[in-house]
């Protein structure tokens, strides 16, 4: 199955938040972790938050690579659902989508992992842990145990259909992502009201958070 991973990329400081140091970096440690992975067919839609630092990393490390496409977006409210559901939209040809913020890493199996799992006649979307960086050498993880219930779940933990190319999944709801904070749990109860089936994939992908709390590495 071709897997399209949405990345939506901000550079910038957020409001009310510290300032996040090295994103360039990190931007740049994020894609080549998703370049790195052994699942073949695939590819990465970053969708660029009105951010010059994302335009000016792509322009430099990805413009000739087929398999991550640049989408330059206007700049949205903080916690705006649209960057996302730019991307979706964007992946037309692909089977499932899932997704990769600008400053964590893919082990290079993760997308294989949810290849092997998501049986595509009977799942429309379906969750899984994630790990934890727990120091700077990636070498110490802790596996956290992902609920669906508000503060657990989030875009790092959901795969699902492409609903675009699938038009009779879920009732023909088109799940798009609300805006405001807290919309990726927000999305998921949109998956589950529209009727799609789901479940927790007994094997964890590896997708590895590198921001939470106090810790940004």
């Amino acid at each position: 199955m071709k897997i399209s991973v949405i990345m939506a990329s901000f550079c910038g400081v957020l409001p009310g938040r510290q300032p996040r140091k090295n994103m360039d970096k990190k931007l740049i440690r994020a894609v080549n972790s998703f370049l790195k992975q052994t699942h073949e067919d695939k590819e990465l839609i970053i969708v660029s938050d009105g951010c010059e630092i994302t335009n000016k990393v792509y322009e430099e490390n990805w413009l000739t690579e087929p398999s991550v496409k640049l989408f330059r977006s206007p700049k949205m409210a903080t916690y705006a659902g649209g960057i996302r559901d730019i991307g979706m939209k964007m992946a037309e040809n692909s089977d499932i989508f899932c997704f990769l913020d600008n400053d964590d890493v893919l082990g290079k199996n993760h997308l294989q992992t949810i290849n092997d799992q998501f049986d595509f006649d009977k799942n429309d979307w379906v969750y899984y842990d994630d790990y934890l960086l727990l120091d700077p050498s990636f070498t110490k993880f802790e596996r956290r145990n992902v609920e669906t219930r508000y503060g657990s779940v989030g875009t790092s933990s959901i795969s699902l259909i492409n609903f675009h190319k699938y038009k009779d999944r879920f009732n023909g709801v088109k799940p798009l992502f609300p805006d405001g904070y807290g919309h990726d749990f927000l999305f998921m109860m949109k998956l589950a009201s529209a009727g799609g089936k789901f479940k927790k994939l007994e094997k964890a992908p590896t997708y590895i958070v590198c921001h939470y709390g106090n810790v940004d590495l």
